[in-house]
């Protein structure tokens, strides 16, 4: 994963995620991975904060 194959990193509850219908889950670690390169953390569900990776 990084920012030229995906949009942005989710919570597996947000309701955006849900309405893009082009999702899939990762695991902890890719979630992690994926916002640490800089892939853009979801305005709504915030899972940046949810991981504990605060910038």
């Amino acid at each position: 994963m990084n920012r030229t194959n995906v949009d942005a990193v989710h919570t597996g509850e947000c309701s955006a995620a849900a309405r893009n219908g082009r999702c899939r889950p990762v695991t902890w670690q890719q979630a992690v991975e994926a916002l640490r390169q800089r892939v853009p953390a979801c305005v709504h569900c915030r899972p940046d904060t949810a991981l504990g990776i605060l910038d």
